[in-house]
């Protein structure tokens, strides 16, 4: 069972502003009266990921997925940290997380689409294309895109870009 969980409304208002650093504190405060909330630690999580902050984010997936989120909760916790675990550099922990989810969530697309960015980058290109072949034939206005839809097109652009910082 889901612990009961703050009205995020106000922090996803900050985020859209771009008052991170206001959003980021008041989630803290959160997390200190209930550090185990899954909502909160998938909130934190997204917010740090947002601000371009993927290692920090991490392992804020990572305590998101391990306290219970519901599977919807589920899906976006995997999807971000599937995306996280790559851009940092962690090809390998990325495709394992991405193929499980995927095994979780068949029907989920945006799932396939990260899980092909990780196979490109492992040089599996015949997989990746399957994975997005998938993703085209299923239909591209599904819903589960939709969130990832601006990520997606700018992987598209800068997907030969590697990590950050290198």
């Amino acid at each position: 069972m889901e612990a009961k969980t703050p009205d995020l409304s106000l922090v996803r208002r900050l985020k859209a502003k771009g008052r991170y650093q206001e959003a980021e504190r008041r989630l803290g405060i959160w997390l200190k009266e209930d550090p185990e909330n899954p909502r909160l630690l998938l909130e934190m999580a997204e917010l740090l990921d947002n601000q371009g902050r993927e290692a920090e984010a991490i392992a804020y997936y990572e305590e998101a997925l391990g306290h219970g989120l519901d599977p919807l909760h589920r899906a976006e916790a995997y999807a971000g940290l599937g995306s996280s675990l790559r851009v940092v550099g962690r090809i390998n922990d990325s495709h394992a997380v991405l193929s499980r989810a995927v095994d979780e969530f068949p029907q989920h697309l945006a799932l396939k689409v990260f899980l092909a960015l990780t196979l490109e980058q492992q040089h599996n290109f015949g997989q990746a294309l399957d994975q997005l072949l998938e993703v085209i034939v299923a239909g591209v206005q599904d819903p589960t895109l939709e969130p990832y839809r601006a990520v997606f097109q700018h992987y598209r652009s800068h997907r030969h870009d590697g990590p950050r910082g290198s």
